[in-house]
C-alpha cells in the first residue's frame, strides 16, 4: 500500500509555512491514480496557499507499479543510497508483497531519468536495451560532429508515436535521433546474453558501456 504524510514547506517567495503530502511509497494497485499523478508531475508539484507561489519539489520515493512487477526508487542526488535501498528491498518488508527475481527493479537520482523510466515502462521497452543503444548513438554523433559534445541523451516518443533519443549538446542546442524496431531488435539479439539476466538496478550508459566492453 502506499504511504505518505504531510511536511512543512518554507515558501522561497513569502517565507511563510504550508503543508505539502509527500509520498513515501507509491501502491498503484491502492492509488490508482498516483499512476497519472507521477507522470504529470502532480506528485512533485506545490502551491503556497499565501502568495500562489507555485513550486516543483522532489523528494525520495519508491514507486510500485503493482501490474507490471516494476520498482522504481527514486532519491535526487544520491543513486547509491538509491541502490543500497534496492538491495534490502525484501528485508523488514510490510508492503504485502514479495519482491522477488520476478520484479523489475531500477534506481534513479534525477527527475528526467525517473520520466524517462516510465516513459519506457509504459511503451513496454527494455530500458538495457535502450541503454546499450545510446551508447551507439553517442559514438555516431561524435563522429558525425566532432565539435560538438553529448551531455544528456533521453528516450522520447514524438507526437506521431515514433521512438526517439533527444541530445543535449554542449553549446545547449538540443537535437533527435530515431529509435526504430530494427535496431532495437538487432541490439537485442547481438547482447541476449547479458539480457537473459536482470538483475541490476542502476541503469544507464555507464552499465551499457561496462555490458559492451565485455561483449565486443
Amino acid at each position: 500500500m502506499s504511504k505518505s504524510h504531510m511536511e512543512k514547506i518554507k515558501c522561497p517567495k513569502c517565507s511563510h509555512e504550508s503543508e505539502m503530502l509527500v509520498w513515501e511509497t507509491m501502491d498503484t494497485k491502492t492509488d490508482p491514480q498516483i499512476k497519472d499523478m507521477i507522470r504529470s508531475g502532480e506528485v512533485f508539484a506545490w502551491r503556497c496557499p499565501h502568495c500562489d507561489n507555485k513550486s516543483l519539489i522532489f523528494y525520495p520515493t519508491l514507486y510500485h507499479q503493482v501490474k507490471e512487477k516494476y520498482l522504481l526508487c527514486y532519491i535526487p542526488g544520491n543513486p547509491s543510497s538509491a541502490v543500497e535501498y534496492m538491495k534490502t528491498i525484501n528485508e523488514n518488508n510490510e508492503s504485502g508483497y514479495d519482491f522477488n527475481e520476478e520484479y523489475t527493479k531500477r534506481v534513479v537520482s534525477d527527475i528526467n531519468q525517473l520520466r524517462e523510466k516510465l516513459m519506457i515502462l509504459d511503451e513496454g521497452l527494455d530500458d538495457r536495451i535502450l541503454e546499450i543503444m545510446k551508447v551507439f548513438a553517442i559514438a555516431e554523433l561524435q563522429k558525425n560532429f566532432p565539435d560538438l559534445s553529448v551531455m544528456e541523451i533521453y528516450f522520447n516518443k514524438e507526437e506521431d508515436g515514433s521512438h526517439s533519443f533527444a541530445v543535449k549538446f554542449d553549446n545547449n542546442e538540443w537535437g533527435r535521433t530515431d529509435v526504430d524496431k530494427k535496431s532495437y531488435d538487432q541490439v537485442a539479439e547481438s547482447f541476449k546474453v547479458p539480457l537473459a539476466v536482470n538483475d541490476e538496478y542502476l541503469i544507464d550508459t555507464e552499465w551499457a558501456l561496462s555490458v559492451i566492453e565485455k561483449e565486443i
